[in-house]
């Protein structure tokens, strides 16, 4: 450990280890859906804005970097996600859920909920608040930043 940057560096391995529990924690509310946290992610997106382009969900994925075409070809053939043709040129596809999908969608949702009941249990709103606040400072400029706000969070 680096003295001169005791407080730093002890920041970066939280923001680390938070994210690991955070995604295992998510994992365990996931697991009876039989979906994994970038699936849920996937399907939340395209909930709200489909039908979408690979490209598109790409950019507004937090999961993932650049393009998501190996877990959208998986989600295709566990029929969450299907590929349609778009409607004003033929020459592109958009993705959309398929029932199946729109079913662990509604069964997600709730598992989210359950989730931040239980970090709401943890943390006040104002804490909540305050550390979104810092950690936003961490992404300011990036294309995480643009995601976050084109999906209204930031």
């Amino acid at each position: 450990m680096n003295t001169e940057f005791k407080e730093a560096e002890a920041f970066r391995y939280l923001i680390l280890a938070v994210q690991r529990q955070g995604n295992k924690m998510l994992k365990a509310y996931l697991k009876n859906i039989g979906v994994t946290p970038s699936q849920a992610e996937v399907m939340s997106v395209l909930k709200k804005y489909q039908p979408i382009a690979l490209k598109e969900l790409g950019h507004l994925l937090i999961c993932e970097e650049g393009s998501p075409s190996r877990l959208v070809e998986r989600m295709v053939k566990e029929n969450l996600i299907e590929r349609i043709r778009d409607q004003r040129d033929s020459r592109y596809v958009r993705l959309v859920l398929t029932p199946l999908g729109n079913e662990k969608y509604e069964l997600i949702i709730k598992a989210e909920a359950d989730m931040y009941h239980r970090v709401e249990a943890l943390y006040s709103k104002e804490e909540l608040m305050t550390a979104n606040q810092m950690l936003r400072k961490i992404i300011l400029g990036t294309p995480l930043e643009q995601a976050l706000e084109d999906r209204g969070f930031v």
